[in-house]
C-alpha cells in the first residue's frame, strides 16, 4: 500500500521528484549531484539564488531533490526533511524568484527542519509586501529568535506595523543582540521612525554605543519624514561635526533637503547645505541630491534658483519633471505645467501617476476638458488606471469642467478599487455642482462599504449640509467626525457648521458653537459668522464680527462689501458709503466676477 503524505490546508501539492520540467544545464547539473551530498546541493541553491535571471521551474525541481535526498531508508522516520541549510536557500531561492506562496508552503512543509535563519529568510522575504504575516512569524518562532531574525522583523516593522511591535521586538533585541550591533539598533531607530515615536527612536539613538552613518541617516530622515524639520536640521549639523568618521553622503544631504522643503523659511540653511552638496560633487553627481535641492527651491519660491538648477541638470528623470510642474501648479502657472508636461514625454521619459495626477490638476484649473481627456487617453493606454491619485483627479478634473456625468463614470470605472480620495472627489463633485442630497448619500454609501473618512471627506459632508438645509444630519456628522472617526476638527469644519446654522437662521446657535470652539475662531468662521449675520439681519452683531475681521485680514474686500450691504439693507445709506469711502482710502477694490465658455476645444473668459 503507497503511503500518501497529506497537504497542508490551504496548499498546493508539492512538486512531484520524478520528472524534471527540462534538461536545462542547471538540470543536468541537479542530477548529477549526490543525493546525500548536503555541500553540493548547497553550492547549487546558492548560485541559482545569486543568478539574476533563472527559470522558475528550478526551484520546484530542486526542492524535489531535497525530498529525495532527504528520504530515510527506513520505516522509523516517515516525515523526512532536508537539511536546516539546504531548507534556508530553498526558502531564499523561492523568495528570490516572487514564489511567496511556495516559500511559505515549503517553510510550513518543513517546518520541523527550520533553524533562526529559516525564520530570518521568510520573514525578511515577507517584511515589505506582507508586514502582519512576517510578525505574525517572528512571533512564532519565540525560541529561535537571533540577530538576524530581529534585524528582518525589523524591517516589516518599518513597513507600515503599528508601534507596539517595534516595542515588542525592541524587548527580544534587548535579550538577544549584544548593544555595540549598530546594524539592528539602526532598523530600531528607522523603525519607531517610522512608527512616528521619534521620542523613542531618538533614545535608542543616544544609547547606542556605536553609531554609523547609516544610524545618522536613519534619525535624520526620520525627523524630516514626521514633520519635525527644525530637529533635523540639528541632527545634519551635528553629524556634519563628526568628520570623517561618519562621512556625509547623498542619503543625509537628500533627507535634510526634505526638511528644508517642508519649512519654507529656512532657504538660507537649504542654500548652505547646497554649497556642502557642491563640494561633495553631490550637487549633480546624485540625482536624488539635485531633485531634492529642486523641491527646496522650488517650494521657497525661489524661482531663479531652481531654473539654473533645471538647466544644469544632464540627467532627468521623472521626479526631477514632476517637481518643476507641480512648483508651476502652486505658482497658478497652469499652461506653463501643461507645457512641461508634454516636454517630458518628447524627451522620452515615460510620466508616472503623479505626472498624469499633476497634468489633470492643471487641466482642471484652465477648465480645459478637452485636454484633461487627451490626458485620460495617455492614462488608459499606459495602464495607470489603477492608481488611487489618477482616479480622484479625473473625476476632480471632469467635475471643474462641468462634465458631471463624466466624473460619474470614471467614478464608477474604477469604483471596486476606490479609496477615500476617490470617495472624497465624487462627494466633493457633488457638492460643487450643485447637488447636495446626493452628496450626502454617496457619503453614506462610502461609510457602508466600510472606508473610513478623512477630515477632507467631512468638510464636503459638512458643506453639503448647509447648502441643502440638512441641519440634523450636520449635527450628526460632526458628532460622528469627533466620536467615532476620532478626527480632531479644524477650522474649516467649524466654518461649515456656523455656515450651516447662520443659513438655516440659527445665529444664536451659531455663535454659542463659536464660544463652545475651544480654540480662537479665524478669518474663515469669522466670515461664515459675518454671512450668517446678513441672512439673519443682525447690525448689531455683523458690526463686531466685522471689527475683528478688519484686524485679522485687513485686505480683504469681501469682508466690507458684506459689511457695507447689511448697512444698506437696513436702510442705513450713509454708513455703506462710508465703509466703501474707507475701501477707497486704503486702494481696495472688489475683483470682478466673470465666467468661463468653452468653444471648439478653447476656453475663454468673459
Amino acid at each position: 500500500m503507497r503511503r500518501v503524505q497529506p497537504d497542508i490546508v490551504g496548499c498546493e501539492p508539492l512538486p512531484p521528484a520524478t520528472r524534471w520540467a527540462d534538461r536545462s544545464p542547471i538540470s543536468r547539473r541537479m542530477s548529477a549531484a549526490s543525493s546525500g551530498s548536503v555541500r553540493e546541493l548547497t553550492a547549487l541553491l546558492s548560485a541559482l539564488r545569486r543568478a539574476r535571471h533563472h527559470n522558475p521551474a528550478h526551484a520546484a525541481q530542486l526542492h524535489a531533490r531535497l525530498i529525495v535526498s532527504a528520504r530515510p531508508h527506513s520505516h522509523s522516520h516517515p516525515n523526512p526533511h532536508p537539511h536546516p541549510v539546504l531548507l534556508t536557500q530553498l526558502v531564499s531561492l523561492y523568495a528570490a524568484g516572487g514564489r511567496l506562496a511556495d516559500a511559505l508552503r515549503a517553510f510550513r512543509f518543513h517546518l520541523p527542519a527550520a533553524n533562526h535563519r529559516t525564520y530570518a529568510a521568510l520573514v525578511s522575504a515577507l517584511a515589505w509586501p506582507r508586514p502582519g504575516l512576517a510578525f505574525a512569524l517572528f512571533s512564532e518562532a519565540a525560541c529561535r529568535r537571533s540577530p538576524h531574525l530581529v534585524s528582518a522583523a525589523l524591517a516589516a516593522c518599518a513597513a507600515g506595523l503599528p508601534p507596539i511591535c517595534a516595542r515588542q521586538i525592541h524587548a527580544c533585541a534587548a535579550k538577544a543582540v549584544h548593544p555595540r550591533d549598530a546594524f539592528v539598533h539602526t532598523g530600531l531607530v528607522d523603525a519607531y521612525a517610522k512608527a512616528g515615536e521619534m521620542a523613542a527612536s531618538r533614545k535608542v539613538f543616544d544609547g547606542m554605543p556605536c553609531r554609523t552613518t547609516a544610524s545618522w541617516n536613519a534619525l535624520l530622515v526620520g525627523y524630516a519624514r514626521n514633520k519635525m524639520c527644525l530637529e533635523a536640521m540639528e541632527v545634519f549639523v551635528e553629524m556634519a561635526r563628526q568628520g570623517p568618521e561618519v562621512p556625509l553622503d547623498q542619503v543625509s544631504v537628500s533627507g535634510v533637503l526634505s526638511a528644508c522643503s517642508r519649512a519654507a523659511d529656512n532657504v538660507g540653511f537649504g542654500r548652505q547645505v547646497h554649497a556642502r552638496a557642491a563640494k561633495m560633487g553631490l550637487e549633480l553627481g546624485a540625482v536624488c541630491v539635485s531633485n531634492g535641492l529642486l523641491d527646496m527651491y522650488t517650494r521657497c519660491r525661489c524661482s531663479r534658483e531652481a531654473l539654473v538648477l533645471f538647466d544644469a541638470m544632464e540627467c532627468r528623470d521623472v521626479i526631477t519633471w514632476n517637481v518643476v510642474i507641480s512648483a508651476c501648479i502652486r505658482e497658478s502657472r497652469f499652461r506653463e505645467a501643461c507645457m512641461l508636461f508634454h516636454s517630458m514625454v518628447r524627451e522620452g521619459i515615460l510620466p508616472d501617476d503623479v505626472s498624469f495626477a499633476t497634468a489633470l490638476q492643471a487641466s482642471a484649473c484652465m477648465l480645459s476638458w478637452a485636454l484633461g481627456a487627451s490626458i485620460h487617453a495617455s492614462v488608459i493606454k499606459t495602464g495607470f488606471l489603477d492608481s488611487d491619485c489618477i482616479a480622484s483627479s479625473l473625476i476632480t478634473m471632469y467635475s471643474k469642467c462641468g462634465s458631471l456625468g463624466e466624473a460619474c463614470r470614471a467614478f464608477e470605472v474604477a469604483e471596486d478599487r476606490l479609496c477615500v480620495m476617490s470617495w472624497t472627489a465624487m462627494i466633493t463633485a457633488l457638492q460643487q455642482n450643485g447637488h447636495g442630497v446626493q452628496a450626502v448619500d454617496m457619503f453614506e454609501k462610502m461609510i457602508e462599504h466600510g472606508i473610513p473618512p478623512d477630515h477632507i471627506t467631512f468638510v464636503s459632508v459638512l458643506s453639503s449640509c448647509s447648502h441643502s438645509g440638512l441641519v440634523e444630519q450636520g449635527r450628526r456628522y460632526f458628532s460622528l467626525m469627533t466620536q467615532v472617526h476620532k478626527i480632531a476638527p479644524s477650522t474649516e469644519h467649524y466654518a461649515c457648521m456656523v455656515d450651516m446654522f447662520g443659513r438655516a437662521g440659527l445665529l444664536s446657535e451659531a455663535k454659542r458653537f463659536i464660544d463652545q470652539m475651544g480654540v480662537k475662531p479665524d478669518a474663515s468662521v469669522l466670515g461664515a459668522l459675518l454671512s450668517a449675520c446678513m441672512n439673519c439681519r443682525d447690525l448689531e452683531m455683523a458690526e463686531k464680527v466685522a471689527k475683528e475681521l478688519f484686524v485679522i485680514e485687513p485686505g480683504n474686500t469681501g469682508n466690507y462689501v458684506l459689511l457695507a450691504n447689511i448697512y444698506a439693507s437696513h436702510g442705513r445709506l450713509e454708513e455703506a458709503k462710508e465703509v466703501r469711502r474707507w475701501m477707497m482710502f486704503q486702494e481696495l477694490r472688489k475683483e470682478k466676477g466673470h465666467s468661463f465658455v468653452n468653444s471648439e476645444n478653447q476656453t475663454s473668459m468673459l
